[in-house]
Parts: C-alpha cells; sequence; structure tokens
C-alpha cells in the first residue's frame, strides 16, 4: 500500500511537470512571423543576431510554427532602442576589466494581423546579462560576441514567452 501510495505521488509529480504553459494567442492564429529587428543603437550585426535568434526560439518552442512575416497571422516586431556595455568589476592590481554588464532596452510588439490588433506590446523594457573576462581567474569567461550571442538567446526565449503566455 505505501509503494502504490509512492509511485502515485511520483507519476503526479513527473505528469504535472510536463504540462505546457497556457498560451494567451487566440486559437485562429496558426503561424507566427518575425519582422527583421530594428536597431537604433550604434552596435554593429545586432538586429541580425536578435532576428535569427528570435526565429530560432519560435521554432524551438514550437507550439506555433514560422512563417514569413507576409504570410503570418502574428508578426512579431522588437525594436533596439538602447545598448550599453558597462564595466563592473576591475582587478585592482592591473586596472583591467574583469566583469562586465550588457543592458539593452527595447520595445516588443506581437500584432495579430487577422484582427488587426496588437496582443502584446512592451515599451522600454530592459534585458541584462553579466559576464566575465578572460582576465578574471576561477569563473567561466566569455568574449564579447559570445555574451551577445548568449544575452540574445536568453533575451528570445523570453520574448517567446512573453508572446505566447503573456509572462
Amino acid at each position: 500500500m505505501k509503494k502504490l501510495f509512492l509511485i502515485l505521488i511520483a507519476a503526479g509529480i513527473f505528469a504535472g511537470g510536463c504540462a505546457p504553459a497556457v498560451m494567451i494567442v487566440p486559437s485562429y492564429i496558426q503561424t507566427v512571423g518575425v519582422a527583421p529587428v530594428k536597431n537604433a543603437t550604434s552596435e554593429y550585426g545586432l538586429d541580425t543576431l536578435l532576428t535569427g535568434q528570435l526565429i530560432q526560439a519560435f521554432q524551438v518552442d514550437g507550439r506555433i510554427p514560422v512563417a514569413s512575416p507576409n504570410n503570418a497571422d502574428l508578426v512579431v516586431n522588437l525594436e533596439i532602442e538602447k545598448f550599453d556595455l558597462i564595466p563592473i568589476l576591475y582587478d585592482p592590481k592591473t586596472n583591467l576589466v574583469l566583469q562586465y554588464r550588457i543592458t539593452m532596452t527595447y520595445n516588443l510588439a506581437a500584432i495579430d494581423q487577422k484582427q488587426n490588433r496588437t496582443l502584446v506590446e512592451d515599451k522600454d523594457k530592459i534585458h541584462s546579462y553579466f559576464y566575465y573576462t578572460s582576465q578574471y581567474v576561477g569563473a567561466i569567461t566569455q568574449t564579447d560576441p559570445q555574451a551577445q550571442a548568449q544575452m540574445a538567446d536568453e533575451l528570445c526565449r523570453t520574448l517567446v514567452r512573453r508572446v505566447l503566455e503573456g509572462n
């Protein structure tokens, strides 16, 4: 009896953790498109990186197929307003930067093309990412391009959840 109870509890825990989150997107939305990201900063290549990562994040999520923005039921628009690379930690002996914070300010809009209305809109949202440079000993270090790619991946997964689940 005790074993049966433990098995039922374990099955309930595993089954409860597998349910997908509830989507806020209406059921008539069958495809999502990602418009090219607009980059209002001087950081070269940020728009290309984020457009590719956002498309990939929707593909990996897999709940709504990705289509061309011209043919999609839901179009996601992202505009990067500000990009800052801020030194956080310095080596006291050499004065080299040991840790940076990347901060990006963005606007997000998810537009229902079928009913011509905005489902999700965020203005002046901030996403930050911290990383250590190669001068820091004892931590996992990243180059600037690696840190930007990691930040883009984190941000895009967050944006997919925001668009589909409202989180």
